[in-house]
């Protein structure tokens, strides 16, 4: 690594060389150097190695081809220009590239990073092929299971491992399967007589659908096992008729798993249309720069050079007032193209976030209490809407909650945010494999220079308490 090189870093004031070669030779980010010529003048680290060798043009690199306006454009406003995610090679990493221009060295600084949203995208949509198999193999072993079912009733749904129950019409149990027994923790001969709606509490009745519903009726709702975790179960509640006494027959298999993999695969499709929108609408920034902006700009040169070349007074008051209008359209053309570059990706509007979920789970109660006396800062509102969101998904898929609520308040000397439910809850002290929302709100929190607290215990629902130590308002 060259000395000219680390000067320019020194004298931008990056980092020591100790770290900073350190990192380089890691992966965790890469940075090119070019010169006002648009010459590569250095590539340090791998990630980097998608510029072309030093000496060579920048614009080579099939990233920055045809960018030549871009950087001059750089140059002039001092604004940082990101381009979009994308992977180097065929099997290369994703990465995101930011340029700057540094007026003290005079070189454009190109620093190359890790794409990880990129990244977990593509494995969320190869994880949801591979689950979607999975599922229709299931799904089929299940159909030729029935198709080889015989007359040997019980014996088939004692070894069935879907939970299997059939009820009389006053609602109440006459037969439960070993597996829907082993779920509740009682023995089979003691269920009999039981209320299905005590064994399996669900608002609007659900039991007596299948009468009303032609003989059939099917649904899902969460419950608690003998081991105290909530699941999501579906049920297939069929009726009778007179000739079987009048009784039902329901069955349920857990679907968790498959709740779980809807909503990984809502959030992962939510990203990629995110992703797609930033990009559309950086390439529309692009073109208005390469026509509208570019077109201005020359007819402003025109206009110049024959005011220059005419002697006609009224023809030059008529040329000065051209030349007005046009450079006050091109500020606006500017700031259309800043206000294009720059859309959120995310909604951070924590009363958004809270009604989409309430439209999602119309059986739980939410309740909201904002009381923000000053607006919330930027980061301050990404991170909140970050936290709200990672909880509510939480307590969509583990809770099994009935109540939850959500409270904000705000001052010029902070902000805070609380949320709590009633539902299964957890032990914070023990590591759950696969599952890394707990600690992503914490890194989240950590690194906004903000506290998280969080309480829960099995059978004690969850409190999640956010709070900023800075200026909530700007």
């Amino acid at each position: 690594m060259s000395q000219a090189v680390f000067a320019i870093l020194f004298g931008m004031g990056l980092t020591d060389q100790s770290i900073f070669g350190e990192a380089l030779e890691r992966g965790q980010f890469g940075l090119g150097v070019i010169d006002a010529r648009l010459v590569v003048a250095s590539r340090l680290g791998p990630l980097s190695q998608w510029l072309p060798p030093a000496g060579a043009p920048a614009c080579d690199a099939p990233l920055l081809t045809h960018m030549e306006a871009n950087f001059a454009e750089l140059r002039e406003s001092g604004e940082p220009m990101v381009l979009p995610s994308v992977r180097v090679g065929d099997e290369g990493p994703r990465v995101t590239v930011s340029v700057s221009w540094s007026e003290n060295a005079r070189v454009y600084v190109v620093v190359t990073a890790p794409d990880h949203a990129g990244e977990q995208i593509d494995r969320l949509m190869a994880s949801d092929r591979r689950e979607k198999q999975i599922l229709r193999q299931q799904a089929d072993a299940a159909a030729a299971r029935l198709r080889a079912a015989d007359a040997l009733y019980r014996d088939i749904v004692e070894s069935s491992d879907d939970l299997v129950l059939r009820f009389g019409p006053d609602f109440r149990l006459v037969f439960a399967n070993r597996a829907a027994a082993s779920f509740l923790g009682r023995a089979q001969d003691a269920l009999v007589g039981a209320a299905m709606s005590d064994l399996f509490p669900a608002d609007g009745a659900p039991w007596r659908l299948a009468r009303a519903a032609e003989g059939r009726a099917v649904f899902e709702q969460t419950a608690r096992d003998a081991k105290g975790r909530v699941v999501w179960l579906a049920w297939e509640v069929s009726f009778l008729g007179p000739e079987a006494g009048g009784e039902f027959q329901a069955v349920s298999r857990d679907v968790t798993a498959e709740r779980r993999l809807r909503v990984a695969q809502e959030k992962a499709q939510e990203e990629a249309r995110a992703a797609a929108i930033a990009n559309e609408r950086l390439r529309i920034a692009h073109d208005l720069h390469d026509t509208l902006a570019r077109s201005i700009v020359t007819m402003i040169a025109q206009a110049r050079l024959i005011a220059k070349k005419t002697g006609d007074p009224e023809a030059k008051a008529a040329l000065a007032e051209l030349d007005v209008e046009a450079r006050q359209g091109l500020r606006e053309a500017r700031e259309a193209i800043a206000q294009t570059r720059a859309a959120r990706r995310e909604n951070v509007d924590l009363r958004g976030v809270a009604k989409e979920f309430e439209a999602r789970r119309t059986d739980i109660v939410l309740t909201l209490d904002f009381d923000a006396e000053t607006p919330l800062a930027p980061e301050t509102e990404t991170l909140f809407a970050a936290v709200l969101r990672e909880a509510l998904r939480n307590i969509e898929l583990h809770a099994g909650a009935k109540r939850v609520s959500i409270s904000m308040k705000s001052s010029e000397a902070g902000a805070e945010m609380t949320i709590e439910d009633d539902g299964a809850g957890f032990d914070p002290q023990t590591p759950t494999p696969g599952h890394f929302g707990v600690a992503g709100m914490r890194e989240r929190a950590a690194l906004a220079g903000a506290t998280l607290e969080m309480e829960s215990a099995p059978g004690k629902g969850t409190r999640i308490r956010v709070e900023t130590c800075v200026g909530a308002g700007r």
